[in-house]
C-alpha cells in the first residue's frame, strides 16, 4: 500500500470526513474508506518542503480493516468508563485484539498533542509504517477533544 492522495483517491475509495486534527497547529485529519478498509490520513505543514509527500505537506497514514469500527464501542464502553460503570478493570488501559485478521490495539493515554490532552493511541501491528521502514506498525494519536468536540466519534460511528 502507498500513501493515498486525498485529491485523487483510487477507485473504490471515498473521502468520508475532513477535520481539524486539534492536536497540533495547522494539521488536518482526513478519513478515507473503501469497502474493506478505512484510513486516518494526517497532513502537517512540511518540515522540509523539498522532501514533502505532497506540495507543502508531510502526510501520515494509518490503516485499519473496516471491521475495526469496534474501536468506537471499546472507547465509549470500556476505556472511558470506570469498572464500576461497566468499563475495564481498574488499572487496565489498553485493548489488544485481532479484528478482521489484523492485530489492533487501543491504548489510553493522558498526554497526546501539544496541549497534552487525554486520548488514545490507535495501533495496527499488521501493517508496516509507510514512511519509516524500521517501524513495523502504523499508529495515530487521537485526543478525547477530537473525538467529542472535533466530531471524529460521530464519523467513526457512521463507518
Amino acid at each position: 500500500m502507498q500513501l493515498l492522495h486525498t485529491d485523487s483517491l483510487p477507485e473504490g475509495h471515498k473521502l468520508i470526513a475532513k477535520l481539524d486534527y486539534l492536536l497540533f497547529k495547522d494539521e488536518t485529519l482526513y478519513i478515507v474508506a473503501s469497502a474493506s478498509d478505512f484510513y486516518f490520513i494526517k497532513k502537517s505543514p512540511a518540515m522540509f518542503p523539498e522532501d514533502a509527500d505532497e506540495p507543502g505537506f508531510d502526510v501520515f497514514q494509518t490503516g485499519f480493516p473496516r471491521a475495526a469500527a469496534w474501536m468506537v464501542d471499546n472507547i465509549e464502553n470500556k476505556l472511558w468508563k470506570s469498572a464500576a460503570e461497566g468499563g475495564l478493570p481498574s488499572g487496565t488501559y489498553f485493548i489488544d485484539e485481532d479484528v478482521g485478521g489484523e492485530n489492533l490495539k487501543i491504548r489510553r493515554t493522558m498526554h497526546v498533542g501539544a496541549d497534552q490532552d487525554k486520548g488514545f493511541v490507535l495501533l495496527n501491528f499488521s501493517r508496516p509504517h509507510l514512511k519509516f521502514t524500521e517501524q513495523n506498525f502504523q499508529e495515530i494519536d487521537i485526543s478525547d477533544r477530537l473525538l467529542l468536540e472535533g466530531g471524529l466519534l460521530d464519523v467513526l460511528k457512521r463507518l
